[in-house]
């Protein structure tokens, strides 16, 4: 099974929330990584997401 390199990509459109156009663009930038290195950053999103979630719950 041969890897192929694939450049980061443009994450989408910014939210204008920079925590979270933080983490979308942390996943885009995961896709040419080693598995276990995608999945901390997928765990990382995940959880930068969570908080930011919670924060839009207490307003």
């Amino acid at each position: 099974m041969s890897e192929s390199y694939a450049p980061p990509r443009a994450a989408a459109e910014p939210t204008g929330h920079p925590a979270v156009d933080a983490a979308v663009q942390a996943m885009a930038n995961a896709a040419p990584l080693p598995l276990p290195a995608q999945i901390a950053q997928y765990e990382a999103a995940h959880r930068t997401l969570g908080e930011t979630l919670a924060t839009i719950d207490e307003a």
